[in-house]
């Protein structure tokens, strides 16, 4: 069966907005920007290679770190975006690298941990979850594939959770 990225790209997200509507993190709307999303093209070659050298032995972290750099972005775009739009990608590592990247972006970044941890470590395993009834065949290009597009779609889920909790909502517009 020929894989359909597309649609499982569409199907998680989808699910992870669903989950993460339920659990208060997000209010039933992908928040997005543009600025945000083009980010993602420049970190997500540095990102990737951090992330696959853990995936194996720690595919929720990987997949919470995707989460939590869109967070970052997210915090950096609200806070002064013509200051902080070109941060390289290292300045969102911890000062383990990427193994405690988490930490230096909740603690340092963010300076919030309580509801940034618990909504990252909850769609992390969820969109672990959703990857995994896919069986996609370990060491497959159609499983790296998939790898690729669950952590996009968790950066983008992260931003939007930021972006929520920094009180951006969609809302009519009179004219």
């Amino acid at each position: 069966m020929e894989l359909n990225l597309e649609k499982y790209r569409d199907a998680l997200e989808r699910h992870l907005l669903e989950a993460c509507t339920g659990a208060g993190y997000l209010g039933g709307a992908l928040l997005s920007t543009p600025d945000i999303d083009e980010v993602w093209e420049r970190y997500a070659p540095s990102f990737i290679g951090d992330a696959v050298l853990n995936f194996n032995e720690y595919p929720e972290y990987c997949l919470g770190c995707a989460g939590y750099l869109g967070m970052a972005v997210a915090f950096y775009w609200d806070a002064d975006w013509a200051k902080y739009r070109d941060k390289p990608y290292s300045a969102f590592l911890g000062g383990r690298g990427f193994d405690d990247m988490d930490d230096h972006i909740t603690g340092d970044i963010l300076r919030e941990t309580e509801f940034s941890v618990a909504a990252m470590q909850s769609t992390a395993a969820s969109a672990w979850h959703f990857l995994m009834r896919e069986c996609p065949e370990p060491g497959t290009a159609p499983a790296y594939r998939m790898f690729l597009a669950t952590v996009e779609v968790m950066y983008r889920i992260g931003a939007a959770i930021e972006l929520r909790r920094l009180g951006y909502k969609f809302e009519k517009v009179k004219y």
